[in-house]
């Protein structure tokens, strides 16, 4: 997330902590051989820079609150899965509102900065977060269902969203929601070079998640910006879709 706001930009991390992980899969021309290990390698050089970045937690914040108001949630029964969770700066802002909270990320350094918070915020042992390639590791988290999965600030990471959005439904129980948190593409805006080798785009429009939904057979409920932040971030939007019973 990090891009700053100038319309060629892309600063490192992703502001809030993302550690985008499920940087998973295929060639991008021009990238890395492996956008995945690219992603892997760029979070575990930076985590000891991640809460230094701007906008860190104030788009945590700011996301979380989104994030509540799209889908109803209860500390006493709501199951949650950050997917590309970081070093958990919006798993941490989502703890007080859910029962049970996993975050999934490629890079093992931000999992274990984000299981050290955790720890910090006194979750209970139903929270916690783990290394894991879901394009590839085929029995992370087998069986398990969720009330509500999302990734936030990251989809712009990923080689294949399809994919992605497809393997992130079938996490969903019945009814369950899917949310994309990313940043709001709204003009010609792209990413520098020098993160090319990581981030394959800057944003995404509302025809683009309503087809990544479709793609992966969830129903499109909605697409909306999240209100601005005074602090100058990326403007960023929530959409929402949902698995049919």
């Amino acid at each position: 997330m990090a891009h700053d706001n100038t319309s060629t930009t892309t600063t490192i991390p992703c502001a809030h902590g993302h550690g985008h992980g499920g940087h998973h899969h295929h060639h991008h021309p021009g990238a890395a051989p492996n956008l995945a290990e690219a992603n892997k390698h760029h979070y575990d050089q930076h985590v000891a820079d991640f809460d230094a970045y701007p906008h860190i937690f104030t788009r945590a914040r700011r996301t979380a609150l989104a994030m509540r108001e799209a889908v109803p949630l209860t500390k006493e029964s709501s199951s949650v899965l950050e997917f590309a969770c970081g070093t958990g700066a919006v798993c941490k802002e989502m703890l007080p509102h859910v029962k049970e909270i996993i975050g999934i990320d490629i890079s093992p350094g931000v999992v274990e900065r984000c299981n050290q918070r955790f720890k910090e915020e006194g979750a209970n042992e139903s929270c916690y977060a783990i290394a894991a390639d879901i394009s590839t590791d085929k029995d992370v988290l087998a069986g398990k269902k969720f009330d509500l999965v999302y990734c936030a600030s990251a989809y712009h990471h990923f080689a294949s969203p399809e994919e992605i959005t497809r393997l992130l439904g079938a996490f969903l129980k019945p009814g369950g929601s899917l949310l994309i948190i990313d940043n709001l593409q709204k003009g010609d805006e792209t990413i520098a070079e020098e993160h090319r080798h990581y981030t394959t785009r800057f944003g995404f429009v509302e025809e683009d998640v309503k087809g990544l939904y479709a793609a992966a057979g969830l129903e499109f409920v909605s697409f909306a910006q999240i209100p601005s932040d005074a602090g100058g971030d990326n403007d960023i939007f929530i959409a929402k879709g949902v698995k049919a019973f």
